[in-house]
């Protein structure tokens, strides 16, 4: 059988679309449901600053602090990632040094953060929900790409 392009990109634009696309519209629904939950939770534990892809000045490098990797895995979630992730970069990047605090790093040293954005462990799992939401989407295009026009109930089962 044949890839289904137009299935798996139609999956990369809205979770669960692409399964909506070749007749399996509750399969599409329960994707799409899925889906939100993962990534709006994923916002609600960690704001805004869940999907982002540019490192803020918190960030230790050394530590493993590159956020911005995971925005890799966040893409799969298609254009709502690179939606989130701009707003995030209009609201949070693009606010001045009166918008930042002082906290203290991992390392005992002092540094500033973004008033408005999550850090520590918050900040931690709400990027790890939207990581895995994106993911999930990802997975999911692949098996709408695969998946046969018709629909499969109809079948000897």
């Amino acid at each position: 059988m044949p890839f289904r392009w137009t299935a798996f990109v139609l999956g990369l634009l809205l979770p669960g679309l692409g399964h909506f696309s070749v007749g399996e519209r509750g399969r599409g629904g329960r994707i799409l449901s899925g889906f939100l939950v993962l990534w709006f939770t994923g916002l609600v534990i960690g704001g805004l600053g869940s999907v982002r892809s540019w490192d803020p000045v918190y960030t230790n490098p050394a530590q493993g602090g590159k956020r911005n990797l995971w925005f890799i895995a966040q893409a799969g979630a298609g254009p709502i990632a690179f939606g989130f992730a701009a707003l995030d970069a209009a609201v949070i990047r693009g606010s001045g040094p009166e918008d930042r605090i002082e906290i203290t790093l991992h390392d005992q040293s002092t540094g500033s953060a973004y008033r408005h954005t999550a850090i520590g462990h918050n900040a931690d799992f709400g990027t790890l929900f939207c990581a895995l939401a994106g993911l999930m989407n990802f997975a999911v295009a692949l098996d709408a790409g695969r998946r046969p026009v018709a629909d499969r109930r109809g079948r000897d089962r």
